[in-house]
């Protein structure tokens, strides 16, 4: 009976060191890989450049334009849609006294469809691209009313 618990007790001895070295053996593999440079990726204190410069922010997009008649004059009050093409979405804005409206902080990996709407007319539908790389988008929205 005394050699059974002695089994059990190696037993559970060894499968608690392993268990301990199935954890820490990869942590400090990796803070050596890190604290030697082999990883392929210098440290932020060693690469000369802030760390705040070494991480690649994703850009954002901004669509603005103006809301006009056929004449060129400025139209308030036109609800102005923005909808992405992949998940429908749709986000709307009034146009303001100069015809103005802007839309911030868009996904430049997505496509768009722009329109303006004012009393049953609507614009012609413009499309942006996620292909297109400019970040400031500006558009010309005409409605085919008079005012």
């Amino acid at each position: 009976m005394t050699t059974r618990m002695t089994i059990r007790a190696a037993r559970t001895k060894t499968r608690t060191s392993n268990q301990i070295s199935r954890v820490w053996l990869p942590c400090a593999l990796a803070l050596g890989a890190m604290l030697s440079g082999s990883l392929g990726v210098p440290p932020a204190w060693g690469s000369g450049l802030p760390a705040a410069q070494s991480t690649k922010v994703p850009e954002l997009r901004t669509v603005e334009g103006t809301v006009c008649n056929k004449e060129g004059a400025p139209i308030q009050g036109a609800v102005v849609y923005l909808q992405d093409s992949k998940s429908l979405t749709v986000k709307s804005y009034l146009s303001d006294a100069e015809g103005h409206f802007h839309f911030r902080q868009l996904s430049m990996s997505a496509d768009f469809d722009l329109w303006a709407e004012l009393n049953g007319e609507r614009s012609k539908t413009k499309n942006i691209s996620q292909f297109n790389s400019k970040t400031d988008l500006s558009f010309k929205l005409e409605l085919p009313v008079s005012k």
